[in-house]
């Protein structure tokens, strides 16, 4: 163990042994154990093998036991190690402060909150409209359910059947999230600061939607109704699937990740297109398309109530960062090319998600207001 963090700290390491170190390191932080002073864990460690020495010629039944100790003893003197490897004057960084950030603790994390912009123009809240109904347009019935939801039921009269097609459009804000129901039945899920301009009802030889932003899509099956997804740059056209678009206007990719089913996606007014099978992902960069294999769970984490982030550039983490928690950060030059990893609940408040980057050792925050410096 002594020979392994030598190695470490020369930076003499292999990946694998560098990982299992910092992997040891993470979970020894994350736990809530007392702290130890050196000569504490040095006099915890004598009276644990003291004990073992007692024992040592005793039965078969204490000779078992005396391996489970070693094991744990070994675990808890490399968590001590670990520890004070790591926090000693001699290897701590100046900027990794937890008191930086702990104004971070007031931040609270997004919620269900949206703007509904009826087809002529009223605007209303729903994150503080009441449960029930809440408009009634052209036939159409706009119900806010106890479940936070919104849910659209069409009435079909002699009347509203010559009526023409007409628009709503929900808006999340930064810090904000909803979950709708079409009037097909198909339901989508709208991530922080993101919109969705759909018709009232779906008499079109098509059920045409616009996406701006990010959301997670299950679609009611209809033959004869092809579902498309219209965003700034392309279009989906989808055969009753469950699929999330990530087309947010400040990033420089569109990604298209498919669960269940099979979409179709291609450049906006081009009838040509790719097909994608459940687990790939379409990157739209530029007018050109790559299909990959991506881990889906990673993909819609955001829709589960979690962030994962896999070897994700610094600045892409800290903008979604930034619209679930309605801040602004200010990035270091340097962090362009540092690549982080990990996974919380977005139900966590803002503090808790910046202190387990800052223990990746890889980026450091200072917190001022809703204003946030991150910087190596």
């Amino acid at each position: 163990m002594k020979h392994l963090l030598k190695k470490y700290e020369s930076g003499e390491c292999t990946e694998a042994e560098k990982a299992l170190v910092e992997s040891w390191y993470l979970k020894y932080r994350a736990t809530t154990v007392k702290t130890l002073s050196e000569a504490e864990a040095e006099a915890d460690i004598l009276e644990i093998w003291s004990a073992l020495e007692k024992s040592a010629g005793g039965s078969k039944r204490i000779i078992l036991w005396s391996k489970l100790a070693v094991a744990a003893l070994i675990v808890f003197t490399l968590s001590a190690m670990l520890y004070f490897t790591f926090n000693s004057g001699k290897h701590q960084k100046p900027k990794d402060n937890l008191n930086n950030i702990s104004k971070a603790k007031q931040i609270i994390p997004g919620t269900d909150k949206a703007i509904l912009i009826l087809a002529d123009g009223t605007k209303i809240s729903l994150d503080d409209k009441e449960n029930g109904q809440i408009a009634n347009q052209s036939g159409i019935k706009i119900v806010k359910a106890a479940d936070g939801h919104l849910h659209y039921t069409v009435i079909e009269t002699a009347k509203t059947k010559k009526t023409g097609i007409s628009y709503n459009t929900i808006e999340t804000p930064k810090g904000g999230k909803y979950q709708i129901t079409l009037p097909d039945g198909s339901e989508v899920w709208l991530d922080a600061a993101s919109s969705l301009k759909y018709p009232t009802k779906f008499i079109a030889k098509e059920r045409k939607v616009e996406l701006s932003g990010q959301a997670y899509f299950e679609i009611a099956k209809d033959k004869s109704k092809p579902f498309r997804v219209i965003t700034d740059k392309q279009q989906i056209e989808v055969f009753g699937t469950h699929f999330n678009v990530n087309a947010y206007s400040d990033e420089k990719e569109v990604l298209t990740t498919l669960l269940e089913g099979s979409v179709k996606v291609g450049l906006l007014n081009n009838d040509k297109g790719n097909f994608i099978k459940p687990g790939e992902q379409a990157v739209l960069k530029g007018n050109n398309f790559e299909v990959k294999a991506v881990d889906v769970e990673t993909v819609v984490a955001w829709k589960n109530g979690d962030f994962i982030f896999e070897d994700e550039d610094a600045g892409i983490l800290l903008k979604k960062l930034a619209r679930w928690y309605d801040v602004e950060f200010v990035c270091d030059e340097k962090l362009r090319d540092i690549k982080l990893g990990g996974k919380i609940s977005r139900s966590k408040n803002l503090y808790e998600v910046l202190r387990v980057l800052q223990l990746t050792r890889k980026i450091n925050f200072e917190v001022q207001g809703r204003r946030i410096i991150a910087m190596p």
